[in-house]
């Protein structure tokens, strides 16, 4: 029995026919900004790493993760989040997602010395070594020092 090879995590740049397809699945998911600004968003984030796509063997994309730059009340300045993760349904509970986090957290390294990421799926953000720093009834607040 062979084991179903895993998805490569590479640049969405690199697979500019990935970005609409990308921007579909985050638009339909959160619809917090207009599908354009979603492209946007995914294909130049401002004063971030690159957005990721995870591709299957088939060359086929089938997960996302864009970053942000978002300012808290606390902070001076607006810090590095991951604004997007996103896995198709057929390819969860595969990796993809956990592929997508460690390169994310590769590249944001020479970018931040603190990522953050707000989420309604705390356990798996804690699971993967991120600290809970602030809950509210709609997500918590988490982040991972990269230093």
């Amino acid at each position: 029995m062979f084991a179903e090879p895993q998805a490569s995590i590479e640049p969405l740049s690199d697979h500019p026919s990935a970005l609409p397809v990308a921007a579909r699945w985050v638009w339909e998911t959160w619809r917090s900004k207009t599908y354009d600004e979603t492209l946007a968003s995914l294909d130049n984030p401002d004063d971030c790493p690159p957005t990721l796509i995870a591709i299957d063997a088939g060359r086929q994309p089938v997960g996302v993760l864009g970053f942000g730059r978002f300012r808290r009340a606390e902070d001076a300045t607006a810090t590095l989040w991951i604004n997007v993760l996103y896995v198709v349904e057929e390819q969860r509970s595969r990796g993809v997602g956990s592929r997508l986090l460690v390169a994310a957290i590769d590249r944001a390294q020479s970018w931040t010395e603190l990522l953050y990421v707000y989420t309604d799926l705390p356990g798996w953000y804690e699971n993967r070594g991120w600290t809970a720093i602030e809950s509210t009834d709609d997500g918590t607040m988490l982040r991972k020092s990269l230093s």
